[in-house]
């Protein structure tokens, strides 16, 4: 006699080849995924923008629409989630948390959303719906709201102190402050040429100088590192291109940045 398909009974479990294939293929997808999502995340920061609240949505929708095509298909779903999860989070604790710990909500929000969708049809419709708009207007209030507040509060930095010796490589036209002068104010701008914020806040930077023009004691420096591609070439074309009138200087092997213990781009006055 023929042997007779088993059926599959709610509650049953087979522990058949066949079986154990499909969970560690889906097992398998779950983490190509979830390395894909943090790649394209973090690639968008290296190459797009650093902007934490892009990544946050970013990081939400492709894990919303990964988790949304494994809840077809994941018979273990904590299984699923903490490997669709894994590289993304991994990654986000390693080189992200570090330098600003109060972004730790994103961490939450992200298994939240991932976990909500792999569980969805294990809830009625008006839970799922509810849990969707809960989740919407909190992720609307974090980007708006806190994670600006939180940046802002892990990136300024007030001290009342010497400011270390250093030296600028002058590369714009006419004449560049390339030390502190007594007596003066000095505000260096870090920002690299493929850096969207930096490039965003350089018309602002120009209405400042421009309004302080009339202060003989307060001078304006733009000064670009080799953090990333950049050259003295590179950011002497930009500053031209771009009709940039703020003083331009290129900071060689990121001694300045190292002197005064920076690892990202600020503006520093002094």
């Amino acid at each position: 006699m023929e042997a007779q398909p088993h059926r599959i009974g709610k509650g049953n479990r087979v522990d058949s080849p066949r079986v154990h294939r499909v969970i560690w293929k889906v097992r398998l997808v779950a983490f190509a995924i979830g390395i894909f999502v943090a790649t394209v995340v973090f690639g968008i920061a290296l190459v797009v923008s650093d902007d934490l609240r892009l990544l946050y949505l970013i990081g939400a929708s492709l894990l919303a629409a990964a988790a949304s095509f494994l809840s077809a298909k994941a018979r273990e779903v904590l299984t699923v989630a903490v490997l669709l999860l894994f590289a993304s989070t991994s990654l986000f604790a390693l080189f992200v948390l570090p330098q600003t710990p109060s972004l730790w909500p994103t961490l939450l929000l992200w298994v939240a959303i991932v976990v909500w969708l792999l569980f969805r049809k294990r809830f009625g419709g008006i839970i799922t719906t509810v849990g969707a708009i809960i989740l919407i207007a909190v992720s609307v209030c974090y980007c708006v709201s806190y994670i600006p507040v939180q940046m802002q509060r892990a990136l300024t930095h007030v001290s009342n102190g010497l400011a270390p010796a250093f030296t600028l490589q002058p590369v714009g036209h006419g004449p560049v402050p390339t030390r502190a002068t007594p007596g003066k104010i000095l505000v260096l701008d870090f920002f690299a040429t493929w850096c969207s914020p930096c490039v965003a806040e350089l018309p602002e930077l120009e209405r400042v100088r421009a309004d302080l023009q009339t202060s003989r004691d307060i001078e304006f420096v733009l000064v670009g590192t080799n953090k990333g591609s950049d050259t003295p070439e590179r950011v002497r074309a930009f500053a031209q291109r771009r009709h940039i009138a703020v003083p331009v200087a290129f900071d060689h092997e990121q001694a300045t940045m190292r002197a005064f213990g920076l690892d990202g781009f600020f503006q520093i006055w002094w």
